[in-house]
């Protein structure tokens, strides 16, 4: 086994949204062979296994249906070259990981630079 960390963000809790995100840390350990789940006897079931590749299954033919669906609608993936809020947002970002601005220091900064508006 190996020890691994992670970093993740939560930008909500029990289905409210926080001010500001939490970000936190984690660690646990990984299987590195085969031979280590069976060592511990980690395996999944037969049940489980099924479980587990119909879910998969299941929600790469409910991305792709989706995928179609929008497709279908004329519905494209917003980019920054196709969509001025997202650029936007994306100036925001970056300038407010700089901790130089306030965020209505960030918020007019992008909108002026980029000669565009904030929608509502």
């Amino acid at each position: 086994m190996v020890k691994k960390s992670g970093k993740s963000e939560a930008a909500k809790a029990y289905g409210k949204a926080l001010n500001d995100p939490i970000v936190y840390e984690y660690e646990w350990e990984a299987y590195e062979t085969k031979a280590e789940i069976d060592a511990a006897n980690d395996n999944l079931s037969d049940a489980e296994v099924v479980s587990a590749r119909n879910s998969e299954r299941q929600i790469n033919a409910r991305q792709k249906a989706l995928q179609a669906a929008l497709d279908a609608a004329g519905i494209i993936r917003p980019t920054i070259d196709t969509d001025e809020q997202l650029r936007l947002r994306d100036m925001f970002k970056v300038l407010m990981s700089s901790k130089r601005y306030t965020e209505e220091q960030a918020r007019e900064l992008a909108a002026s630079t980029l000669g565009l508006v904030w929608e509502k």
